[in-house]
């Protein structure tokens, strides 16, 4: 399966839109770009999650039909990474 679920393609516009005015504004805010999108702060923050985390991760969460599961994989993943630190792995 190559096609990107509609959740991802909506996390990397989200995202894309996002960067693409901090870049040009350094005091631009997730809130703004709630408004400007007119969505929640929270659903903007969840698709900068995932459009992050698909820098390392994106074979994964292509497999994913929802967004609540891959956000479930990627704080699976963080609490991982955080564990290997504590660890010294």
């Amino acid at each position: 399966m190559n096609e990107f679920p509609k959740f991802l393609e909506k996390a990397k516009e989200t995202y894309a839109f996002h960067r693409s005015k901090l870049l040009s504004n350094d005091k631009w805010s997730t809130t703004q770009t709630a408004k400007c999108l007119r969505r929640s702060i929270g659903s903007i923050s969840e698709d900068c999650i995932i459009a992050r985390a698909c820098r390392e991760y994106e074979e994964e969460i292509k497999k994913f039909k929802y967004s609540y599961q891959a956000l479930e994989f990627i704080r699976e993943k963080k609490k991982e990474l955080e564990l290997a630190d504590i660890d010294g792995k």
